[in-house]
Order: C-alpha cells, then sequence, then structure tokens
C-alpha cells in the first residue's frame, strides 16, 4: 500500500486499478530463545480514484490482499499462515508538495502449527485469529526538475486477538495480543526520465529508520511456561525500485528492500505490480 501512495504523487488520472506481488524473507531472534524464520508470499489488488481540487488533490481507494506464510521455528518444527485482508486508503497532496496519507485494514488469520517436542516428538494444531491496523504518514515532495526529493515521518500501529489452542499432543498455548507500534523517519529520492519511444523510467532510493516500541507479545505454554517474543528497537531499512509506463494507460514497479536491527533481518523484500488507468 506505500509503494502505490508513494507512486501517484505529483500524477494526473482519474481512476486505477493495480495488482502487486511480493516475497519477503524475515529472520528474527529473541532473548527467550523462540527466535523462527518467515518467508511470506502474497498478492493485493485495489482500485482508486483521484479527485482535483484548486489547490490540491486527493485519492481514495480500497483494496483485498491474500497472503501465504512458512515459518521454522528455531527450537524445531513448522508453521504457516494464510491471511485475508480488507482495507482502505485516502490521500491528500497539495500543489506546494505537502502531503498526508492513510491506510486502515482487518484481517483474518489461519495458522497451522507442526510443533517438535524436546523428546523428538510431533505435534500439530491450528487455530484462527483477527488483526487490525493503521498507518499515516505526512511528508513534503520537492521537485527540481527531473528529480525529487520526499522527506517524511510515518506511524503505525497493528494488533490481533489473543488465541487458545490445544496441540494433538494435549499441550495447551495461551497466544496473547500480537502488536505493533513503529514510528519511522526516512527520505525517497526519485528521478524522472523520459524515453524516445515514449515510455518513461523512474528510479527511485529510500532510505528509513523505524523505531519499534511493542515489546510484550507473550505465549504462555502449558499454564506455566511463557515466551516473549520482544522485537522492540531501532532498524534501518533501504530501498530502491523502479517505475516504468509502458502506454498513456499501463505503468509497472519492481522494488527491493533491506532491512536489520533490534532482532529482526530483512534480507529481501521483493515487490512487483501493474497499474491501469482509465
Amino acid at each position: 500500500m506505500r509503494e502505490r501512495l508513494g507512486s501517484v504523487k505529483g500524477v494526473n488520472y482519474d481512476t486505477a486499478m493495480w495488482s502487486s506481488a511480493i516475497n519477503t524473507r524475515n529472520n528474527v531472534t529473541t532473548d527467550a530463545g523462540a527466535g523462527f524464520e518467515q518467508t511470506l508470499t502474497g498478492l493485493t489488488l485495489g482500485i482508486d480514484s483521484r479527485f482535483s481540487r484548486e489547490e490540491s488533490s486527493t485519492i481514495r481507494g480500497l483494496f483485498f490482499g491474500y497472503s501465504h506464510s512458512d515459518i521454522g521455528f528455531d527450537r524445531g518444527g513448522k508453521g504457516n499462515i494464510d491471511s485475508y485482508t480488507l482495507g482502505a486508503y485516502a490521500g491528500w497532496e497539495h500543489q506546494n508538495g505537502a502531503y498526508v496519507d492513510g491506510v486502515v485494514k482487518v484481517d483474518r488469520f489461519a495458522n497451522t502449527i507442526h510443533g517438535k517436542m524436546s523428546n523428538g516428538a510431533t505435534a500439530f494444531g491450528d487455530y484462527n485469529s483477527n488483526g487490525a491496523g493503521a498507518h499515516v504518514e505526512s511528508g513534503f515532495r520537492w521537485v527540481d526538475g527531473l528529480w525529487s526529493v520526499r522527506p517524511y515521518l510515518a506511524f503505525t500501529g497493528f494488533t490481533t486477538d489473543g488465541q487458545d489452542y490445544t496441540l494433538s499432543n494435549g499441550m495447551r498455548a495461551d497466544v496473547g495480543n500480537t502488536r505493533i507500534l513503529r514510528a519511522e523517519a526516512g527520505t525517497a529520492v526519485s528521478y524522472h526520465m523520459d524515453l524516445q519511444n515514449g515510455t518513461t523510467l523512474e528510479p527511485w532510493l529510500k532510505a528509513a529508520v523505524r523505531q519499534e516500541y511493542a515489546d510484550s507479545n507473550q505465549v504462555k505454554v502449558n499454564d506455566d511456561g511463557k515466551f516473549n517474543n520482544d522485537v522492540a528497537g531501532t532498524r534501518g531499512v533501504y530501498q530502491a525500485g523502479i517505475r516504468s509506463s509502458f502506454t498513456p494507460t499501463l505503468s509497472g514497479h519492481l522494488s527491493v528492500s533491506y532491512g536489520n536491527g533490534a532482532g529482526v533481518e530483512s534480507p529481501w523484500n521483493t515487490q512487483a505490480g501493474v497499474v491501469w488507468t482509465f
């Protein structure tokens, strides 16, 4: 969603339909030794419209997403998560370059676990959970010829409901609310190129610092053992991408990013998508 909202800054159109595919890897390390590796693949579809005013413009849209995650636990065992997302977004941009973007969404998660016990035995279970989140970003887009620079501040909040489940061997788990509370400051730089065949290219770079504040995402096992997935702290995120228009109504984008810090390394996060305007 942030890629979509960032791509429409300074662009004139009426209505657009778009799709974006994502593949990302997260390696999580915790003090409690409950680390894991997650590989996520997903697809998001959306539609939005732009409304022009005398000195500003707004964008309003809806989106739906599906993703599948494969998870490997450091203590042994594995799991997967199927996620279904429905959300809405809006953006406001003044002709002087100031802007504000917002996103709200709800999620449904289907979780499956294949655990490995300390004695080597395996057990399995599944449960469902719900989530809701919001994101707001504000910044300024400064344009000088073919170059543009966009410093910004952003805040993200997300939570899921807690769930209890029992594995096939009778082991019980109480999964508390999973929370995200994050602040981010960054800058994006892009360069616009008009090619002789009528297409355009816009390579861009972005660097950001994220501060995660949520530090109490707990799981209790058999009413006694407790694990805390604490990933609070500061991490850096570095992105590079390119946008291109193929025809007056069809365009695409490709990006890749790397992030590290506070117990979470994201060695890759790739996105690719297309946009059709009409």
